[in-house]
């Protein structure tokens, strides 16, 4: 199949109307059906109002070079796309949402999604902050997670930030602040060139979960930004190719 048609194809399953869904079911899109690895992808904050749906193509672009895998590409937690997915939940106008409730939903529908294949888990941004939330309630619903340009450091983050007007962060739980999951592998992003999340945030995570004994690999792009420009994305690619290595042969 041909790019253009491959792109077809994908804007039309985005226009069909969504299903109704449970109450506490997050809402998104699927591509692929594959079963030997399942992939669920979290998007950022898009806080300017920016499309969320637009990693929707980078989770096509992940099933054309992996057939053999399922993508749930989910919105988040009071998100929602063009075509009229929402999910249910509170994001507070995109602001302030890194909330317990939030990142239990984020954990029951993970569940929903582990079956027999193993499951990775990839957050970018805020949908990172979120993720790594959701994995100190039920760590066991992912065999892998890979967390890009994590904010994963609330309270650094809010130093790095001194402009911020004030309860810019009140209802958010940092993931440093709970317990660390230490059960699932875990793959921290970061690009160098980061200026919204820099890699400090990430860099405090990791040692957070290292220090529980948990698994963290941290990797600083050279030349990486924040959005996903072609150093980053690279990287990011790459390690859920590496996670799928594993998970399929048990190197974990």
């Amino acid at each position: 199949m041909t790019r253009r048609k491959r792109l077809t194809a994908l804007l039309a399953l985005m226009v069909l109307a969504p299903p109704a869904l449970a109450e506490d079911r997050l809402d998104g899109l699927q591509i692929g059906t594959g079963e030997a690895v399942t992939i669920v992808m979290f998007h950022g904050d898009e806080g300017r109002g920016g499309d969320v749906s637009a990693n929707f193509a980078f989770g096509a672009e992940i099933a054309r070079r992996l057939p053999d895998a399922t993508i749930h590409m989910l919105l988040r937690p009071g998100y929602e796309d063009p075509w009229g997915r929402r999910s249910p939940g509170e994001n507070f106008g995109r602001r302030d949402q890194y909330t317990l409730e939030n990142a239990a939903l984020i954990a029951a529908n993970l569940r929903r999604l582990r079956g027999d294949a193993p499951l990775i888990a990839v957050g970018h941004s805020g949908g990172a902050a979120q993720l790594a939330l959701a994995l100190s309630l039920d760590e066991g619903a992912v065999d892998e997670a890979i967390l890009v340009a994590c904010p994963c450091d609330l309270a650094m983050w809010r130093e790095m930030n001194p402009d911020w007007p004030e309860g810019t962060l009140t209802r958010s739980v940092s993931a440093t602040a709970v317990a660390a999951p230490t059960a699932a592998r875990i793959t921290l992003i970061t690009g160098e060139a980061d200026t919204v999340t820099p890699a400090p945030l990430a860099e405090s995570y990791a040692r957070h979960v290292q220090e529980a004994g948990g698994m963290a690999d941290l990797r600083i792009v050279p030349g990486g930004d924040h959005a996903g420009n072609r150093a980053l994305s690279g990287e990011w690619l790459g390690a859920i190719f590496s996670a799928r290595e594993r998970v399929l042969t048990d190197e974990r």
